[in-house]
């Protein structure tokens, strides 16, 4: 079976490759893989570890995200793309329509729990604590993963952009997944149980890096919600919660650079992130912010991007290295 994605010029201008995962994409893959036995040798150790650890707020995300099948669009919002928070934003936001559309949606393959219902209709309880348990999730089973992640995402993603300007777009989709192919106009997935035809109309397609997205590529089902294609970052070397490290390796990393270097070099690895975002993570005036991204830039630990006067700091393999006490 096969998922058709109909491009045109327009589309093809229009169509972007992310830096990084999508925070709320990689929340909901991760819950894909907690709830499998599939890939062990990659996931098996980081799976046994969430499990092991899963408060009550992340057992509710469950429910929402069967390992199988349909999982409500709105759990990933196109907003997250801006990072963690502007996401949980987006999905706190959702319509009351929009969540009893979805909610019926995967009701019609998974037996819901009640809570799901004041959900759908809206109450401000139940949504708090999805919002929560989301962030939760993150904070606990992705984030202190991502200089790994990052590690294994960043190469990726920039021989991807280099095939682009080298070879073209057409040259780039072999090179993401096998189960992609193009003949002029429609780019297909492969998939073993969807057969769907989506046309862009001049939107452009997303491309998202993901870690947790194992096996196929993924897209969202609403086909009016801005496109977008997930696809699964090769990661033969970087397996999730066996990153070998020193006893104390926080420890170790501060009497390298000082304490508050370190702690800055730690909050960029959560995500990119501008100065004022990294002095709030780090609790740092927005001077100090700016002056310990400079050195740790000119140091080859961090890359930062300036487009106009906005700038964005990310976390290079060299700096992930340092973190995690992996050898290059």
């Amino acid at each position: 079976m096969v998922f058709r994605i109909h491009f045109d010029c327009a589309d093809l201008a229009r169509t972007t490759i992310a830096r990084q995962p999508d925070p709320l994409w990689e929340v909901l893959l991760g819950l894909h893989v907690l709830q499998g036995d599939d890939e062990p040798e990659t996931f098996g150790t980081w799976r046994e570890r969430a499990r092991a650890r899963l408060t009550t707020l992340e057992q509710d995300l469950l429910a929402l995200a069967p390992p199988v099948g349909y999982s409500p669009d709105f759990m990933t919002p196109g907003a997250a793309a801006g990072g963690l928070e502007a996401g949980l934003n987006a999905v706190a936001a959702t319509s009351t329509v929009r969540l009893t559309t979805e909610l019926r949606q995967l009701s019609d393959s998974v037996r819901l729990p009640g809570w799901t219902r004041r959900l759908a209709a809206g109450e401000t309880g139940p949504m708090k604590r999805l919002v929560q348990g989301l962030r939760s999730f993150h904070r606990t089973k992705i984030a202190p993963q991502m200089p790994m992640i990052a590690g294994a995402v960043e190469p990726a993603v920039a021989k991807y952009t280099e095939t682009v300007a080298n070879n073209g777009f057409e040259s780039l989709l072999p090179e993401l997944h096998h189960t992609l192919s193009w003949n002029v106009p429609v780019l297909s997935v492969d998939m073993p149980h969807i057969e769907r035809d989506l046309y862009l109309n001049g939107r452009g397609l997303r491309l998202v890096p993901s870690f947790f997205c194992w096996k196929y590529p993924m897209m969202l089902l609403d086909p009016d919600l801005p496109p977008v294609l997930v696809y699964p970052v090769r990661h033969e070397a970087a397996r999730p919660g066996l990153v070998v490290r020193r006893p104390d390796r926080e420890g170790a990393v501060a009497d390298l650079l000082g304490k508050t270097r370190a702690r800055v070099l730690k909050s960029i690895s959560v995500g990119a992130c501008s100065t004022s975002e990294l002095a709030a993570r780090a609790g740092i005036s927005l001077a100090s912010a700016s002056e310990h991204a400079r050195v740790l830039h000119d140091t080859g630990l961090v890359t930062t991007h300036r487009t106009g006067s906005s700038v964005r700091h990310t976390l290079n393999p060299v700096g992930a290295h340092v973190l995690t006490g992996a050898r290059c």
